[in-house]
């Protein structure tokens, strides 16, 4: 079928008017902005171009200025470059593609080519048949698949004998309004959902040998070792100073306590000596043990350990001891062979999950194992001990004192004030999809509540989709939140209420540190676990439930004292002792189970982690650094090293006074960034190498260990750089800039090379580029062996990001650690922005080629009256006062002003040789 296309350099002409015409109308580029809006995506644009910042206006204003120029594509559904190359009229017309597409190229049937639909269509797409049932159609296997994509499956044309598109869309309606391919449709959701592909379908169940019929989230109750294999034997004797440890765990996603819960006990037990290994059953979040161990790292904890589905050789494997960690998990660690104990990590009465049924009944089942359970509360213990008669220990759930404390002491007494200034903020664990969160009782008994009174502001947080979509009082969903942002909501409500029908979550304790009065569920669980005075316990019924919590509301003395009582008693629990709890569990029952080994020979203590920082006049600075790496885990495997570069505040006596300290001075006029670097990295021996500046601090103990962890578990990986936290007294514009940058790189591996992305590699695609070599020594990290074939290049500025460069060019892979965090920013003035930016401006040109900011003085002025526009709008909504807004609005200014300086200074020393 012959395809009709207009050429778009005549709806170039008719745009413009024709060739002389004037340009097009300032009311023609809004219409353009109107029309192009709906299909550009600011998350994946920003995601995808981590050298950009700025608002989602400024992203969708780059895109149409220059992205599409450039190669950068508007949404993950539409390739620039594709559309550029398929169709060179509209390349040669110099019409931006998208724009062509939406107003033209879309009726025209013009096809936005994606990778993604032909990868998943390809194993289900029959060349042969369509090219036996269509004469007319010609070409490789791959053309025959483009033409079904592009017109094929549009004109009626089937893409294997098993599948008919014109029954699937008179069939299913819903489909065929929405104009989507239905063979595509079919592939990636239509089976699952049992639509029928062909009339008769339905008439027999196909046949096919080793089909599975039992459900996906069940298979690990079936599933055995391999019959032909021989079983592992377990070993015969424990070192219970250094287990092996192999956990079981289902599958995971962001946001879920249970997995934080064990990934926290899996990361203090590493730091206890012990070695774990992550086993993952029925993995459907997850491709490869790799990229689980990325979301491990990303979302919950720094972990070691390695990760590996349970197919891939679990049944095969040997260890002091294997952790079921959730009932169906039980199944796996039951029939394990290998392991000289066999433990169950018991979070919750799991049974009561489910209404009497299948799964019910298979998760009771699992406690005839004879496991033994470490419980994660005395209810639990009780529970296994009393009622099935197990083998019982337990342990409580703590909080990490790092993030959950009272962030402003006036602002909470505030809070238990007689009259409230504003409404009173109710924290809400809205977690519906978990039912033993009772989430219903609790909305029942607001809108009880609503009906008396309108002084309320609930904020909902667990879940990012709530089941209503009004509320009759004052409401917002933050959804699923860091635990930052969750530290910050419950330092600003009046009330918070966990919901607990079995066991009790996390939730309430990270409340009580931050001392937010807690309403719980009045249950055999919440009595046994809470002491008197310490929560308000309520309902079930929501009439109870909204009187308790207008209670709690009406009663300011009530509160202080219940949250006075709560810090008390959560004040006892730390993450720590719970891993202590169930480390003496493990050894304990071991000790029963097995003969232990002769404690092994200590190691000697080597330095693992030199730690080197340059100074200069670095007084009220450094200090707080130094402390704070003195207070690290693991201390005593560390070195510090201060370089300081003759200061004449009394940095270096300072330094000199501390013996944890190994001090060098140099004359001031030999500081070099990359040669002072290499010189305090020759100063020591350990294997890995760390760097900061005297104003980086580290944000908790564990940024050292954390380190070791991530080279440790990525042995391929030459260098390391951990994210930044804005010190939390630099303005908010400061700090959000700061919070982006680093948030959007959890959007990528945190291992990159090389070989990532071959293509992009090979294509050399800016954007991947300055991804593959952006690195900060405000934070790093590197090997030593590879330090010792590649140092630093002896560079004015950014010996960083040229060393990260030249690494990747070697083929090595550089790591991002999002928990070996520091406090680090700046709160710059014009003049300052101004130096600062003209030697990136010179830097990026020099060493990358990169010409930052605009080029005509007429591209800088459009570019900066767009940013400050947009600050003004952001301004406004900060109130922030004229002083401060006059202020920034130069720091824009002088910005793209130091860029371009920096960038013709840098040209002119080029041409000058």
């Amino acid at each position: 079928m012959k395809r009709v296309f207009k050429a778009a350099a005549d709806w170039a002409t008719r745009k413009t008017g024709g060739p002389g015409a004037p340009a097009s109308s300032s009311s023609s580029d809004v219409d353009e902005k109107a029309l192009l809006r709906p299909h550009f995506d600011p998350i994946f644009y920003r995601a995808a171009n981590p050298d950009l910042a700025g608002s989602d206006g400024d992203m969708f204003n780059h895109f149409l200025n220059t992205g599409w120029r450039e190669g950068r594509d508007p949404q993950a559904g539409f390739s620039c470059a594709h559309y550029l190359k398929t169709y060179p009229d509209v390349a040669e017309s110099g019409v931006n593609p998208l724009l062509h597409y939406v107003r033209w190229g879309r009726e025209e049937g013009r096809f936005t080519l994606s990778r993604h639909d032909l990868d998943t269509l390809r194993p289900h797409f029959d060349p042969e048949f369509y090219r036996a049932s269509n004469a007319d159609v010609a070409g490789s296997d791959e053309d025959l698949l483009v033409h079904f994509l592009q017109y094929g499956w549009r004109d009626g044309r089937d893409p294997q004998a098993g599948f008919s598109c014109a029954f699937y869309l008179e069939r299913y309606s819903d489909i065929a309004e929405s104009g989507s391919n239905p063979f595509l449709h079919y592939v990636l959701f239509g089976r699952k959902e049992g639509r029928l592909a062909t009339p008769d379908e339905h008439l027999r169940i196909p046949f096919r040998e080793g089909a599975r019929l039992a459900p996906e989230h069940l298979v690990s109750v079936l599933r055995t070792p391999d019959p032909d294999t021989a079983p592992p034997a377990p070993p015969e004797t424990t070192d219970t100073a250094a287990m092996d440890l192999h956990w079981v765990i289902p599958d995971f996603a962001r946001g879920s306590g249970g997995h934080m819960t064990i990934f926290r006990m899996i990361r203090f037990l590493e730091l206890a000596g012990h070695r774990c290994h992550i086993w993952i059953e029925t993995p459907s979040f997850h491709k490869t043990g790799h990229e689980a161990w990325e979301t491990i790292v990303k979302h919950f904890q720094c972990v070691e350990a390695s990760v590996e589905f349970v197919e891939n050789g679990f049944f095969e494997a040997t260890g002091d001891a294997v952790v079921a960690t959730g009932w169906t998990t039980a199944y796996l660690a039951h029939r394990a062979t290998g392991f000289a104990g066999k433990f169950y990590f018991v979070q919750d009465h799991e049974p009561e999950f489910y209404p009497t049924g299948a799964e019910s009944l298979l998760a009771r089942q699992t406690y005839d194992f004879g496991l033994n359970c470490i419980c994660a509360s005395p209810w639990l213990d009780r529970i296994m001990s009393e009622r099935y008669g197990l083998w019982a220990r337990h342990f409580h759930l703590a909080y990490d004192r790092d993030l959950y404390r009272i962030g402003d002491m006036a602002a909470l007494e505030a809070r238990f004030a007689e009259t409230s200034e504003g409404p009173y903020k109710i924290a809400i664990y809205a977690r519906g999809h978990t039912e033993r969160r009772c989430v219903p009782l609790v909305l029942m008994a607001l809108e009880l509540l609503a009906a008396e009174r309108q002084d309320i502001e609930v904020h909902f947080f667990g879940q990012d989709d709530l089941p209503f979509a009004e509320a009759p009082f004052a409401a917002l969903n933050h959804g699923v939140l860091d635990p930052d942002a969750l530290a910050a909501l419950y330092n600003e409500c009046h009330v918070g209420i966990c919901m607990s029908g079995t066991n009790y979550s996390l939730v309430p304790q990270e409340m009580m540190a931050c001392g937010l009065p807690l309403l719980e569920l009045n249950g055999d669980s919440t009595r046994g676990i809470f002491p008197e005075g310490v929560v308000t316990l309520s309902g079930p019924a929501p009439q109870d439930i909204a009187a308790s919590l207008g209670a709690l509301i009406d009663a300011p003395d009530a509160r202080r004292r219940q949250a006075a009582a709560a810090l008390d008693w959560v004040a006892g629990f730390s993450w720590e002792g719970a891993a202590q709890a169930v480390e003496a569990a493990l050894t304990e029952r071991l000790g029963d189970l097995t003969r232990l080994a002769a404690p092994a020979v200590a190691p000697g203590r080597d330095i693992l982690l030199d730690v080197v920082i340059p100074t200069y006049n670095g007084m009220g600075e450094i200090e707080p650094v130094i402390e704070a790496l003195t207070r690290q885990r693991g201390a005593d495997r560390m070195q510090i090293h201060c370089i300081d570069s003759s200061s004449s505040d009394g940095t270096a006596d300072w330094l000199a006074a501390r013996p944890e300290v190994s001090l060098t001075v140099i004359d001031q006029k030999d500081f070099q960034h990359g040669r002072t670097r290499n010189q305090g990295a020759s100063l020591g021996n350990a294997p890995i190498i760390a760097f900061l500046t005297q104003d980086a601090l580290p944000a908790d103990r564990s940024w050292g260990a954390d380190i070791l962890r991530m080279f440790n578990h990525v042995p391929e990986a030459a260098g390391l750089f951990g994210r930044h936290r804005p010190y939390p007294h630099h303005p908010t514009f400061v700090r959000d800039e700061i919070e982006r940058h680093f948030a959007n790189m959890l959007a990528f591996p945190l291992a990159l090379s090389r070989d990532t992305d071959p293509d992009r590699w090979a294509s050399k695609d800016r954007g991947w580029r300055q991804l593959l070599h952006f690195y900060s020594d405000n934070n790093s990290a590197m090997r030593r062996d590879v330090w010792t074939d590649i140092p630093y290049a002896e560079v004015d500025y950014g010996e960083d990001q040229v060393w990260a460069r030249d690494i990747i060019e070697a083929g090595y892979t550089k790591l991002y650690a999002p928990t070996a965090c520091v406090y680090h920013s700046h709160d710059y003035g014009p003049e300052e922005t101004y130096k600062r930016s003209k030697t990136e401006g010179a830097f990026f040109y020099e060493h990358f080629g990169y010409e930052l900011g605009g080029d005509t003085p007429e591209e800088i002025a459009s570019i900066v009256d767009r940013e400050q526009r947009h600050f003004r709008g952001w301004a406004k909504k900060l109130r922030l006062g004229p002083e401060e807004v006059e202020m920034r609005m130069q720091n824009i200014a002088e910005k793209h002003r130091g860029w371009s300086d920096g960038r013709h200074a840098a040209a002119a020393r080029l041409r000058q040789g």
